[in-house]
């Protein structure tokens, strides 16, 4: 991985190799996360941007959230911490305000591109109606419903700094050099049932799973917008887990459906990337993935 800074005047700096270094995901967090600690042999300018590259190809741009600088035994260090640019979504409140006939340019132009983003990309027709816009609510979770309700997508930001509407294709990838590996059976996540509240009150309306090893039930509130086959599905996902540990760098993530053979445990094919961490420090280069059971594993069961 090579690893640049862009200084507040637009200019680069080379930022060397980190001493160590730790970028990660997470399916459920919009931005990934970079901590990273360099050498240095004097106080560096303010760095707002970090990017990093593999083979030439950008796999992180993040905005800086700190830059520590440290005297130790050892020498000078810049400590770096940067989040993807989703932050710059996450951390504005958006205007309160009724958007008519809400389209995606009409919620760029107003909300999201006095904070830098020039371009979004997906469907630009308007919807009919008005979306309201509540007071507190963030940049990032006016889009996100807006692409969740009418667009049936998730937004995320592209290297270049693109916001994309569009949808994220999958990845399908043969992971390999796996140092270590756990299989975890959680049956405490597993849902049996979820009761939904109709419309006279009541919770009548009854979603569950069969196949549940121990009954735990939900209740959903007919203004929560919660989906009970969703809320069940992912209770499935959650509760079979394999991390594996890879040498080298797998990255990026999102999108990212993984196969892997792993010597005792077995073949598990087609898993997503739930969580992942890539490493680098006096060890070498190394990633951590979490990835929840695909339908299609033939796990070894002789070797539980």
């Amino acid at each position: 991985m090579i690893y640049w800074g862009v200084m507040q005047d637009g200019g680069r700096m080379l930022l060397g190799d980190p001493r160590e270094a730790a970028l990660s995901f997470d399916w459920d967090a919009p931005a990934d996360q970079l901590k990273a600690v360099f050498p240095a042999d004097r106080i560096w300018e303010d760095i707002n941007e970090v990017c990093m590259y593999e083979g030439g190809k950008g796999v992180f741009r993040g905005i800086v959230d700190e830059q520590n600088t440290r005297l130790t035994s050892e020498g000078l260090f810049v400590e770096l911490v940067s989040r993807s640019r989703e932050a710059l979504l996450l951390d504005n409140e958006a205007e309160p305000v009724i958007i008519k006939r809400p389209s995606l340019e009409s919620i760029h132009k107003r909300l999201i591109e006095p904070l830098g983003f020039g371009r979004i990309k997906g469907e630009s027709g308007s919807v009919p109606g008005e979306m309201r816009v509540e007071k507190g609510a963030s940049c990032w979770q006016v889009l996100c419903d807006f692409c969740g309700e009418y667009l049936g997508t998730e937004p995320y930001v592209d290297f270049e700094g693109d916001i994309r509407c569009e949808g994220l294709g999958e990845v399908r990838v043969e992971l390999r050099d796996v140092i270590s590996a756990e299989l975890q059976r959680l049956p405490y996540k597993r849902l049996s049932a979820v009761w939904k509240q109709g419309y006279r009150g009541g919770y009548d309306t009854l979603y569950s799973d069969p196949e549940a090893p121990i009954v735990r039930r939900r209740y959903v509130s007919a203004q929560s917008g919660r989906d009970p086959r969703g809320m069940l599905e992912e209770a499935k996902r959650d509760s079979g887990l394999l991390t594996v540990v890879c040498a080298g760098g797998v990255w990026p993530l999102r999108g990212m459906i993984a196969d892997v053979s792993v010597p005792g445990l077995g073949r598990f094919e087609g898993c997503r990337v739930q969580r992942g961490t890539y490493f680098r420090d006096g060890n070498g280069e190394r990633t951590r993935l979490v990835l929840e059971r695909g339908k299609g594993d033939v796990a070894d069961q002789e070797a539980f």
